[in-house]
């Protein structure tokens, strides 16, 4: 199975053990039935963000159809939509949360606080000063811990690697804006200033 259906298989899981401890608490069937996906609705937008809970039930779908069937259709029912947008209406607004955009200031406090001595210095300046310049995200950049999440079909490869002497380039292989999955080629341009990230990808690259 490859890792991607891993993943997926692995987060259905857990949105099915979400339903099943839901039941067992409030003593409802397993039977899926318009009422308790309702009750679980409400139930689940005290716990996670009511946009969450959409997945939650395509999971709890995808797990329950081979033995119940009819579980697609009772999602599909008014009350389930409607109870979907009156929570989303009641507990949707959380408000803002967001983290400090790196600056470069930032940067320059990273080269400095980190003497690059190790390869984990490096790589972490590397992906750093990378991910800032070509406003690539986290994910794109690195690997989940949990190794059955983990797939080469979304990392870049070093002999996509390219360096000039005033820039460097590879491909990326997959990102969510990337409907048709056939990757882009990421250019990062060096430049005459301590923010410049050629140079420490070069020394990464180097060790």
């Amino acid at each position: 199975m490859p890792l991607t259906m891993n993943s997926t298989t692995q987060t259905y899981s857990s949105h099915l053990q979400s339903y099943l401890t839901f039941c067992k608490i409030h003593q409802f069937l397993i039977n899926p039935s318009t009422d308790t996906l309702s009750f679980y609705i409400v139930f689940m937008t005290h716990h996670i963000k009511p946009t969450s809970i959409s997945q939650y039930l395509s999971g709890i779908i995808s797990s329950l159809e081979p033995h119940f069937p009819n579980v697609r259709e009772i999602c599909n029912r008014l009350l389930i939509s409607r109870t979907l947008a009156g929570m989303r209406k009641l507990r949707g607004f959380t408000g803002m949360s967001r983290k400090h955009a790196l600056d470069e200031e930032d940067l320059i406090t990273i080269l400095n606080k980190f003497p690059i001595c190790s390869l984990d210095d490096l790589v972490m300046i590397a992906i750093v000063f990378t991910g800032f310049h070509a406003l690539l995200r986290l994910g794109e950049m690195t690997q989940p811990d949990n190794v059955e999440k983990r797939t080469f079909r979304k990392m870049s490869l070093r002999h996509s690697l390219v360096i000039l002497a005033s820039f460097y380039s590879f491909i990326l292989p997959s990102h969510k804006a990337d409907c048709f999955f056939e990757g882009r080629m990421v250019w990062i341009e060096g430049h005459q200033h301590s923010c410049c990230p050629l140079h420490p990808f070069l020394k990464y690259i180097a060790v």
